[in-house]
């Protein structure tokens, strides 16, 4: 059972997703750190090779990301505490 004085840190989804929309792969490092420096190495790629659409769907591939990686880790959470 969940008691007040030991609340679970899950993350925010809505958090989570806010950062990625606006700060795109350093966003992405509040959902999974590991996720957040591999999409800024892909991002530093797209973007030295000049390709702004790859370096557009990077960016999206961060807003999913950091959604299905905060999901994860509050499912992950929730199971290990019950």
């Amino acid at each position: 059972m969940i008691t007040p004085s030991s609340p679970l840190p899950l993350k925010s989804i809505a958090g989570a997703l806010l950062f990625s929309v606006l700060l795109g792969p350093v966003g992405l490092l509040y959902s999974s750190f590991w996720g957040g420096v591999v999409m800024i190495i892909a991002m530093i790629v797209a973007l030295s090779s000049h390709t702004y659409f790859v370096a557009t769907l990077v960016w999206l591939g961060c807003c999913i990301w950091s959604v299905g990686a905060v999901e994860h880790y509050n499912k992950k959470l929730l199971k290990a505490k019950f």
